[in-house]
């Protein structure tokens, strides 16, 4: 299973084994996703998913807490005193925790595996400037190129701000320009100079290299943890 629906919980039956199966079934993609080192997209749909389970769980138990509820004592150990609802969990709501249980602690050990390789992908790319960088830099240019292979794939990016749920986030495009090939008769700089000459709507332009040590899957794996590299490298200007 390729995908996981974001409503896979709440949507259709409520049969906890129909819905394990499910889950187990989309786990073992993102795992095999993994091995193969390529992180996007279901890390960052683990993520939305992770975080919505546990939105989901505040919210059932939110609703549980609304029920009346009668006073049957006090804890001997605590205190405390010890309240029992009136009425049962409506059914639905006892499946959806039933379930949300179980798939948290299953999709957060699956997330920690792929949050792993991240971070071994992020600590084996170096992210430099080429030339001097302007102050201007939320556009520009990104040469990436992996360790000892002579091809350079260059990115336009552009840096804007999005507005969500009134909060203000930095999102980043990349748009793929062409390949060439790193010599000693054709630099880095260079191919910035050529860049420049060509496209001179960026008269001066940010650029950056991002070098891999490994050789990893570009669309799924190099080109979106360089951007987040890229995003956070040019936040801290």
């Amino acid at each position: 299973m390729k995908s996981l629906h974001h409503n896979w919980i709440t949507e259709g039956s409520l049969d906890f084994e129909y819905k394990k199966y499910v889950l187990l079934a989309y786990l073992q993609h993102c795992k095999a996703e993994f091995t193969e080192s390529k992180l996007y997209p279901p890390l960052s749909e683990l993520v939305e998913h992770y975080r919505s389970m546990l939105s989901l769980k505040q919210n059932v138990e939110t609703m549980r807490n609304l029920f009346p509820h009668d006073l049957v004592g006090l804890d001997p150990g605590s205190g405390e005193l010890v309240f029992q609802a009136k009425v049962n969990d409506d059914q639905s709501i006892s499946a959806i925790s039933e379930i949300v249980e179980f798939a948290i602690p299953s999709v957060r050990h699956t997330l920690e595996e792929g949050k792993e390789i991240y971070d071994y992908v992020e600590h084996h790319i170096r992210l430099e400037p080429i030339g001097v960088l302007p102050v201007y830099s939320d556009e520009g240019y990104v040469f990436i190129q992996e360790d000892k292979i002579e091809d350079v794939h260059i990115f336009q990016y552009k840096m804007s701000q999005v507005t969500l749920s009134d909060e203000n986030f930095c999102s980043l495009n990349m748009n793929y320009v062409y390949r060439t090939k790193k010599s000693i008769s054709n630099t880095f700089e260079q191919i910035k100079l050529r860049l420049m000459k060509q496209f001179t709507s960026l008269p001066n332009p940010a650029t950056f290299l991002c070098l891999s040590q490994l050789h990893i899957p570009m669309h799924e794996t190099l080109l979106p943890v360089t951007k987040r590299l890229l995003l956070r490298s040019i936040s801290s200007f």
